[in-house]
């Protein structure tokens, strides 16, 4: 079996989760990993049998490996890549593809021109609520889709709302919470864009920027086939839900402070997908791991296979590594995280 040398560039919360995921993984190792902690770097390579780096380029250059894990802040994501590819390497880029449709372009040219595929990391679709939704519009469930929503509203109020660094999203542009609009949205945009299978013809709303004081924010999206997405944020205010609206989890998930949840514990405030068509509806609890069918008898549960959140990390992983493999295209390419930047930048025109 083909055995993929793998590095990791960036070490924070969502690299824990792709490194645990590779435990699971035959057929690709760990070999390097990078922080520019050197401390964390050292601690992670020791877990791994890895060799640790501070700095990337050296990583690359002395260095032999088939996958780079680009999991360090968007702004970073141009220069990692872009490097990446032009040392060999193929590219696993986690989201936002980058900080400008700019950015993203020159990273999906430079891999192209370096002959390495180019991963976008929209780990949503391979969520088992996600997928099964998407197998149910497909077969006509619900018919033609007219809405899809998220809504999140909540948090510690404005003195605790905590927003991303700008090394994740520079002061000035945009940016915000993480459980907004520029580092969550656009895994809905994707999503969003995904199950309607139409060509976007409009997009408006307004976003954070970063630096400034966290207030509402929104999108709708407007697709060629009359199908509207519509996505509401703010994570300083307090939420409205009540105490019976909540339920035991089936996953892991993050919450709005950035922790994570583990499966079968309380969640008070689930976060769910709403999809309105002409003959049913869909309500998508991703993390919590249920999926509810409304087809005109009332909400019933659907069941579900596959594995359950953080287990959509191995699964994204696995195609993945298969596509290097056996030499096929890339799952979600990197003109899907473009057209998912492309629109989220939209409502800052």
């Amino acid at each position: 079996m083909l055995n993929i040398r793998v590095a990791v560039i960036g070490l924070g919360l969502v690299a824990e989760a792709h490194l645990n995921a590779f435990r699971l993984i035959k057929g690709a190792t760990v070999v390097a990993v990078c922080d520019t902690r050197g401390e964390v770097a050292k601690k992670v390579a020791s877990e791994w049998n890895a060799k640790a780096y501070t700095d990337f380029h050296r990583l690359l250059r002395e260095e032999q490996v088939d996958l780079v894990m680009v999991l360090t802040p968007a702004s970073t994501h141009l220069e990692i890549a872009c490097a990446s590819a032009e040392a060999g390497a193929h590219v696993f880029c986690e989201k936002p593809l980058a900080v400008t449709v700019e950015d993203a372009e020159e990273i999906i040219k430079v891999c192209d021109a370096a002959g390495m595929k180019l991963f976008y990391g929209s780990c949503y679709r391979f969520l088992p609520a996600v997928r099964s939704a998407y197998d149910l519009i497909r077969q006509g469930k619900i018919g033609e889709i007219q809405l899809m929503t998220e809504c999140g509203l909540g948090g510690q109020g404005l003195e605790g709302c905590t927003q991303m660094s700008f090394m994740h999203y520079p002061e000035g542009g945009p940016g915000g919470p993480a459980w907004g609009m520029m580092d969550h949205g656009v895994h809905l945009i994707d999503i969003f864009s995904w199950y309607a299978d139409s060509e976007l013809v409009e997009v408006s709303g307004q976003g954070n920027i970063s630096g400034a004081q966290p207030t509402t924010e929104c999108l709708t999206m407007r697709f060629a086939n009359t199908a509207m997405g519509h996505l509401l944020y703010n994570a300083a205010t307090y939420t409205t839900v009540l105490p019976n609206e909540g339920m035991f989890s089936g996953g892991q998930g993050y919450r709005d402070d950035g922790s994570v949840s583990d499966a079968g514990s309380w969640d008070a405030t689930p976060v769910s997908i709403s999809v309105y068509g002409t003959k049913g509806s869909l309500r998508i609890f991703y993390y919590a791991n249920a999926l509810f069918l409304n087809d005109g008898d009332g909400p019933r549960q659907i069941a579900l296979s596959g594995r359950a959140p953080f287990g959509h990390f191995v699964t994204q992983l696995e195609v993945c590594l298969e596509a290097i493999a056996n030499d096929l295209p890339a799952p979600i390419d990197g003109q899907a995280g473009k057209k998912a930047l492309e629109t989220m930048l939209g409502i800052y025109r």
